[in-house]
């Protein structure tokens, strides 16, 4: 079989631009997901009653949530409730990033629920604030415990930069639908190329995990 088409310069270009497109939004989504759900544990987590429950209601209603639905709210809807257009990149960051991190502060809230009582009260007894346990002791133990649940998570959050296809963002499977559509209209090439871009950069993903697990904080 003949791939030349498919291996040309050209080719290669446009899907390598779809790739850096993919790889930015899930960046950027990863980057605030990972903030804000931090935060959402702690207000979940947080002893104001009226702050728990309104991020308990935050997670719990985003989770019940299809991915797209969400996409499709932030580009469409979005834009008319806060009057200003967003352009489709943003509106998919936003997306992703307001989906997951409702995810990812499920996964913290677990992890810090996991902390050792006993190193906490030790902690306690040297006389450190809530505060000061939380950022010095508890966060540092609990995201070790968390990191294969949380790059999981993310590698999830990669594959989903695809369904931003939706929104008009040329991203790498819409960059290859684009490519099989042309002259000779030979899908299987195109998406097996595809496959292996993302199991190349999930892979990578896991590999950069594994490598913070082991980590000491």
């Amino acid at each position: 079989m003949d791939l030349g088409w498919l291996f040309n310069r050209g080719t290669l270009t446009f899907i390598a631009g779809g790739l850096g497109v993919t790889l930015a939004l899930a960046a950027i989504s990863i980057a605030i997901s990972f903030v804000v759900g931090v935060l959402l544990a702690l207000a979940r987590l947080s002893h104001l009653r009226p702050l728990s429950i309104v991020a308990t209601i935050y997670i719990e209603g985003m989770r019940a949530l299809p991915v797209l639905l969400v996409i499709f709210f932030a580009y469409f809807a979005l834009p008319r409730i806060i009057g200003v257009k967003l352009d489709p990149f943003t509106a998919g960051a936003i997306a992703l990033s307001a989906f997951t991190a409702a995810l990812v502060a499920e996964i913290v809230r677990a992890g810090i629920l996991a902390v050792p009582k006993g190193l906490i009260e030790a902690a306690q007894s040297q006389g450190l604030s809530g505060a000061q346990i939380m950022r010095i002791v508890t966060l540092p133990i609990a995201v070790r415990q968390m990191m294969p649940a949380l790059v999981a998570q993310f590698v999830t959050l990669l594959k989903d930069t695809s369904l931003t296809a939706v929104i008009g963002i040329l991203e790498l499977t819409r960059r290859g639908q684009i490519v099989f559509a042309q002259p000779p209209f030979q899908p299987i090439p195109v998406f097996a190329l595809i496959a292996l871009i993302y199991f190349t950069a999930n892979y990578g993903l896991g590999q950069l995990g594994r490598r913070l697990e082991t980590r000491t904080f």
